[in-house]
């Protein structure tokens, strides 16, 4: 991901900065590295909670199975319609 950096040009004296875009990583990707989920499956006492690294709090109910295929869903496309539909089968493999 790319952010915004300020960046000098010209001499200090005269204090002109100007903003670029700018790569934080140098602008390469190491090799064999995977980039940082946002949801993951945590194991807690009965099953599994799933939790945002974004927002650093649980999100969704409680699961008794692992969530795999939700968790690929909103760490990929996050598609509402696909979420909601996995959120329902879950629900009802817990009645």
């Amino acid at each position: 991901m790319r952010g915004w950096c300020a960046r000098r040009s010209g001499s200090r004296a005269l204090g002109n900065s100007v903003a670029v875009r700018c790569d934080p990583g140098g602008g390469r990707q190491r090799e064999g590295r995977l980039a940082k989920r946002r949801y993951v499956a945590r194991g807690v006492s009965g099953g599994y909670r799933i939790w945002d690294n974004r927002a650093r709090r649980w999100w969704g109910d409680h699961y008794e199975l692992c969530p795999d295929d939700l968790l690929a869903e909103l760490n990929g496309a996050a598609d509402p319609g696909r979420i909601t539909a996995q959120l329902r089968r879950y629900r009802a493999l817990r009645r």
